[in-house]
């Protein structure tokens, strides 16, 4: 009887190895993002998908949804293990999130000087001179974003509007629109076909770069400070061990993987100079929450696009 017991023990423990085994190697990791124009962005973070499957010992797909929204969505239906999200999408999807927790971002260095802002621009035609000229002639004016998750090119500028009493830009200007993305943003500008635009300030500096003659066809009328840079997420119900890995792993890149960073940077032009992926926590995004003293109606902008 005792043999007989030591049998079914030894029988149980091996059967629950092989249950186990079998978990392990269904198990797969998704590792998504958005797409920006025509970059999907997978071929940027493959590096860093081998390098989570190595760890991990696991499958790894690498996905992108086509846009902001849509990742927000997968994130929330439970598809994503950790995810790329810029800094607009993290807010909205904070508004409701039990999902996912922020664990890193790339730094902005101290001296970092127009690495990733907002410029606020108008044609020369218009007789906008500066911002307090805007409230004067809203009415008169038509507005173009860069496209609905752009943080850029839309949050941070209808934070500014709004901090300047220009909560509800799509009943206060004549038109607005969206371009799309930065370059056709801007080129949409010097065309006329929109009076005032907000873009990220690295198109606006490259324009410049390419063609001097923009500085005496636009006027610049606001650039914001720094634009702190989307985090990393990682899904909550991950094994611990998985989620210590991951943690290590990213804030180690700069050191045991800089191809992988590199590769992640080539990506986000807003993140050309960082450096490293740094710790952060949800109060890494506070500013936004407290924009120009809390004037700038956050809550508003964001139910307008959670719908």
């Amino acid at each position: 009887m005792k043999q007989l017991r030591k049998i079914n023990a030894t029988l149980i423990f091996m059967l629950g190895l092989i249950l186990l085994s079998c978990q392990t190697e269904d198990r797969s990791i998704v590792v998504a993002t958005y797409t920006y124009s025509t970059n999907n962005r997978i071929d940027n973070l493959k590096p860093f998908s081998n390098n989570i499957s190595k760890i991990l010992g696991v499958k790894v797909e690498t996905k992108s949804y086509p846009d902001v929204a849509s990742l927000i969505n997968g994130i929330r239906s439970n598809e994503v293990d950790i995810a790329f999200i810029n800094t607009f999408g993290y807010l909205l999807l904070a508004l409701d999130n039990d999902v996912v927790t922020p664990i890193a971002a790339l730094n902005v260095k101290n001296d970092t000087k127009d690495n990733y802002k907002t410029v606020l621009l108008a044609n020369k035609s218009t007789d906008i001179k500066n911002l307090e000229s805007i409230k004067k002639e809203t009415h008169n004016l038509s507005m173009m974003f860069v496209s609905e998750g752009s943080t850029s090119g839309n949050l941070v500028p209808r934070l500014l509007l709004s901090a300047i009493g220009l909560k509800t830009p799509e009943s206060l200007f004549k038109k607005v629109q969206y371009g799309g993305n930065h370059t056709n943003t801007f080129q949409q500008l010097i065309e006329g076909k929109t009076d005032i635009c907000a873009l990220g300030s690295n198109e606006y500096f490259k324009q410049i770069r390419n063609d001097s003659t923009i500085l005496n066809r636009t006027k610049l009328l606001w650039i914001s400070e720094e634009i702190p840079l989307g985090p990393v997420l990682v899904k909550n119900n991950l094994p611990e061990i998985y989620k210590q890995k991951i943690n290590k792993l990213i804030h180690n890149l700069h050191i045991t993987h800089p191809q992988t960073l590199a590769s992640i940077k080539h990506g986000w032009s807003e993140a050309k100079q960082s450096e490293q992926f740094v710790p952060v926590t949800d109060s890494y995004y506070d500013n936004f929450r407290n924009f120009q003293g809390k004037e700038a109606d956050l809550s508003s902008i964001l139910n307008l696009f959670s719908k």
